[in-house]
């Protein structure tokens, strides 16, 4: 899978980049020695950039009103008094600095940059010296949080918890520089306190954090600003996150010409739906249909005709026929609504046999735990919540929740092939490498949705889509799905599984075509 990883990398993968805080550091180090490229400079580009962003977004509030500016003892707070100096050299006047920062633990480029603020003679208050002052707070048009950036290891200390307060509570914009203090930008979980900004201005690439856990609700709007670091760098370090998109879903969702037959699309094998869990089946065999499969056959115990009303199109096995595996399907997908029992485990050691690409899920996952079936082949997808991975890794759901991104890859460790955990937001892992999905909502904590996605995940498969792209797409489309049923006016808590199914065509037609928003 390594040339799979980097055709990626060589093609499409440059702007969907992210960068944990170990590489953010990396890329500055080797900014600094390798390129000459000074931390002072970084700053002076961080800080006007930054200057040039608030004005384009915010300039009424700039304009009528008073920016204040909370700047941090480190590199963080120098940035806001660099973008301070350049909203008053473009004629805005009415800025305050407030500062909590003591000049023992202050560092050395944050010194710099106060000095020059000083000289251009912008107010500046100091919190620690004048707590009180913090009140003024209250009559801002707009607040700019330079705290701290991605080196805050450990939860706020009483006074920059009031300054966090403060800013949360004041009703007008606020703007992060780079991260939004007191979120961990690796994991998205708030230390103990995290600004909620309005928008996040993000300096060379967007933090994994972002998207997982406490980040979305914290960063706001998210713009990235290249302040310079060099491409060859960024491309050199930032190689084990990433984050997947419309762009990218509509690049690998698979064309169909006018002069093909249905034998050209592929034949999903959907092994689910014990007698009591019969919608599970129809769900995940009816999304693999929608998503383009020319075939598909429900494979389950005692299907009667009553039970296909709805389904007419499957073709349909009992579970124990003997020439079940004589034909070549082209994906096969195992686990909804199927049982956790000796049957299952049967089934998924003949299929590690194979070299068909499997879809593994809900019933076959917890089979696979129980009956010690990992590792898997590596081109199957594995497709776990929260509850399914804890079994996997022993690790419990909470922790997990907090640990999105690791718990991903060392899901991988144990079971071999992708990982695709789900939730928000999703995660697609393999070896060391993992992408984050970004649609998707809490509409889809409903029974079915899960099967929809793996039959959505074994068509594209079928259809010669590789299981790293198969399962991003599908997954980008299915969260995407949820994300329209909301913005049209319904309610998260209306929608169902079959909802999925059911405006899947268009919402295709519409990716396609480029029409998405």
């Amino acid at each position: 899978m390594q040339s799979l990883w980097q055709s990626y990398y060589n093609a499409h993968w440059g702007k969907m980049r992210l960068t944990t805080i170990k590489q953010s550091q990396e890329i500055e180090r080797l900014t600094q020695e390798v390129y000459g490229i000074s931390g002072e400079l970084l700053m002076e580009s961080a800080g006007t950039l930054a200057s040039r962003e608030l004005i384009q977004s915010y300039f009424p509030e700039l304009k009528k009103g008073t920016a204040y500016i909370i700047c941090g003892p480190g590199n963080n707070g120098g940035d806001g008094l660099v973008l301070a100096r350049h909203l008053h050299s473009a004629s805005y006047r009415n800025i305050v600095v407030m500062t909590l920062s003591r000049p023992e633990k202050s560092s050395e480029l944050f010194k710099t940059q106060l000095k020059r603020a000083e000289l251009s003679r912008i107010k500046i208050i100091s919190l620690l010296e004048q707590p009180e002052k913090m009140e003024q707070l209250k009559s801002a048009s707009i607040i700019v949080d330079a705290l701290f950036g991605i080196g805050l290891s450990a939860g706020l200390e009483e006074s920059y918890l009031k300054a966090v307060d403060m800013m949360n509570s004041v009703k007008v914009p606020v703007v992060s520089l780079d991260v939004p203090s007191g979120l961990d930008a690796d994991q998205g979980v708030a230390l103990n306190a995290t600004v909620k900004a309005s928008m996040t201005l993000s300096f060379g690439l967007a933090k994994p954090g972002f998207f997982v856990g406490d980040g979305p609700s914290a960063v706001g709007k998210l713009r990235v600003l290249s302040i310079g670091f060099p491409y060859e760098c960024l491309r050199r370090v930032a190689t084990t996150h990433f984050a997947f998109t419309d762009k990218l879903a509509r690049r690998y969702l698979p064309s169909r010409g006018e002069k093909t037959n249905k034998s050209d699309h592929g034949h999903v094998l959907v092994l689910a739906g014990s007698p009591d869990m019969r919608g599970a089946g129809i769900l995940s065999a009816l999304s693999a249909y929608r998503m383009g499969a020319g075939y598909v056959t429900w494979a389950s115990e005692g299907l009667n005709i009553s039970e296909l009303e709805s389904a007419p199109e499957l073709l349909c096995k009992n579970i124990n026929d003997k020439d079940l595996l004589s034909k070549e399907y082209t994906a096969i997908v195992i686990g909804p609504g199927f049982g956790v029992n000796e049957n299952t485990k049967d089934w998924i050691e003949k299929l590690k046999t194979l070299k068909t690409p499997v879809v593994l899920d809900a019933d076959a996952i917890t089979t696979c735990v129980d009956y010690n079936l990992f590792p898997l082949p590596d081109n199957w997808v594995v497709t776990p919540h929260a509850g399914e991975l804890s079994r996997i890794t022993g690790e419990d759901a909470h922790h997990i929740e907090n640990n999105r991104y690791e718990a991903a890859l060392e899901a991988v460790k144990i079971t071999g092939g992708f990982v695709l955990f789900k939730g928000f937001r999703t995660l697609l892992a393999n070896k060391n490498r993992v992408m984050v999905v970004l649609s998707g909502n809490s509409a889809l904590a409903k029974a079915g949705t899960g099967d929809v996605l793996s039959g959505m995940i074994a068509a594209l498969m079928a259809q010669d889509v590789e299981p790293l792209q198969a399962a991003a797409t599908a997954c980008y489309i299915h969260g995407r799905m949820a994300d329209e049923w909301i913005r049209v006016g319904n309610d998260k808590q209306s929608l169902l599984a079959s909802d999925l199914t059911n405006h899947l065509p268009q919402l295709m037609s519409r990716l396609r075509g480029g029409a998405l928003v």
